[in-house]
């Protein structure tokens, strides 16, 4: 061999292992100003899914620190309709299902297995809330979050931006959310707001982000939340498994029947059911 036919595959192998020690690329270039990673946010995070219906698997930490400090750890089934009803499943780590949930233009229905009891709410949020759950947004809400979708919480245009080391911070007006804290580009890292609690409850919350799925797809989809509260209660959710649905649910696998015994209570003032308290089933209206 030559020394020019040397040189020229030495070149070549150095090509290629800068070639494979490249860093990839994954998404929209970084924004160099507020404005643009705004404009990739509602460009790639605030749009309608492509999917009708999702289904996650996750696991929740959830801490709590009133009447004393208290860490549980479930494990939580979430399917739906993006654009309909929601049901949530609360399982301990054994498999013991704790609650069921559903959302549907009726409110929330929540039921607990253990005490037979099942509540009422004609408002999700505020249901919730009162159950001990002070979620910021309902359970359709969070479906769309984890499809990659934040348009519901966050309006289209910012008030005032600020550079910060590792992104931008947007202050809005809005009345779930007040502040937006973006990287360079232009995925939603931290969302601050106002819960609909009462005197006595958690008032502010904060959304963090922490990890988004790996992959070459771009947007990501968020990997692990973590909801915190003024109130100084926390939840971890990490996304275990997630599936996008061309199709909408089964009518049958959003309903929320209730055995023969249940006791039904409406926490919303609204007139208790005409059979004593006690219910069969929920009625489907979606």
């Amino acid at each position: 061999m030559t020394m020019n036919a040397g040189i020229r595959i030495l070149s070549l192998s150095l090509c290629l292992l800068a070639a494979g020690c490249a860093v990839k690329r994954i998404g929209p270039p970084d924004a160099d100003n507020p404005g643009r990673a705004w404009s990739l946010f509602r460009t790639h995070y605030c749009q309608p899914s492509e999917a009708r219906g999702l289904s996650v698997n996750a696991s929740l930490y959830y801490t709590r620190v009133e009447p004393t400090r208290r860490t549980n750890r479930t494990v939580t089934t979430l399917w739906g309709d993006l654009d309909g009803p929601m049901r949530l499943d609360v399982a301990a780590g054994m498999g013991r299902i704790l609650a069921h949930l559903r959302q549907g233009p009726d409110g929330l229905l929540a039921y607990y297995p253990d005490s037979e009891i099942a509540y009422v709410h004609i408002d999700p949020v505020l249901g919730a809330t009162r159950l001990g759950m002070p979620f910021p947004f309902s359970l359709t809400q969070l479906g769309r979050v984890l499809a990659g979708d934040f348009s519901g919480l966050v309006p289209d245009a910012f008030q005032r931006a600020e550079t910060v080391p590792d992104g931008y911070v947007f202050d809005v007006t809005n009345r779930k959310v007040l502040r937006v804290h973006l990287d360079r580009q232009g995925r939603p890292m931290v969302l601050e707001g106002r819960t609909s609690g009462t005197a006595g409850q958690a008032e502010t919350w904060r959304l963090e982000v922490n990890k988004y799925e790996e992959g070459d797809a771009f947007p990501q989809l968020p990997g692990r939340l973590t909801l915190m509260l003024d109130t100084g209660e926390k939840g971890v959710l990490r996304i275990r498994s997630r599936e996008l649905r061309d199709a909408s649910w089964p009518k049958s696998a959003m309903e929320l029947i209730l055995p023969e015994n249940t006791q039904v209570r409406r926490l919303d003032g609204l007139p208790e059911p005409e059979n004593g308290g006690t219910a069969r089933t929920i009625e489907e209206t979606s």
